[in-house]
């Protein structure tokens, strides 16, 4: 079970094979901008560094569909859709880091041709674009203490 959607395992329900993808979850969101002067009598910036906030983050999983036929395809194709565009978000989780995230399906793009892979076998190649809506319901809060129990801070 390498990766799951809401508990779905997606090769074995699906036939989705996910090549790569899971080194998008592992990086940390952008920083939005701060407020900041740039005041003409002063060196540098002034810029308020107080509140940080960040930007949520999108991910990519390029897949591959693999179905036992033409009516196994259709099958398997139109039953990932209809779990991808449910209400919510979904929850994904990744064996390779063993971790979950909050996402939501944005975008399915780079689709290739259904092809017939041998006399059993078709599929198609495609990426799946999922979306967080806040960086913090997937990077846990991590604090870190000293051999005297003191939190380190940077």
């Amino acid at each position: 079970m390498d990766y799951t959607l809401n508990g779905y395992d997606l090769k074995e329900m699906f036939g989705l094979v996910i090549s790569n993808g899971s080194d998008t979850f592992l990086a940390y969101p952008k920083r939005k901008d701060s407020l900041q002067n740039n005041w003409p009598e002063q060196d540098g910036i002034d810029k308020d560094l107080t509140d940080p906030h960040f930007e949520a983050r999108d991910f990519k999983l390029s897949c591959a569909l693999i179905a036992e036929g033409r009516e196994d395809f259709k099958t398997r194709y139109d039953a990932l859709f209809t779990l991808l565009s449910g209400q919510g978000s979904k929850e994904l989780y990744i064996a390779d880091i063993d971790r979950a995230y909050h996402v939501y399906y944005k975008e399915q793009v780079n689709l290739t041709k259904l092809t017939q892979l041998n006399r059993e076998s078709c599929g198609v190649k495609f990426d799946l674009v999922f979306a967080e809506t806040n960086p913090f319901d997937n990077i846990p809060a991590v604090y870190l203490v000293d051999d005297q129990d003191r939190f380190l801070s940077a």
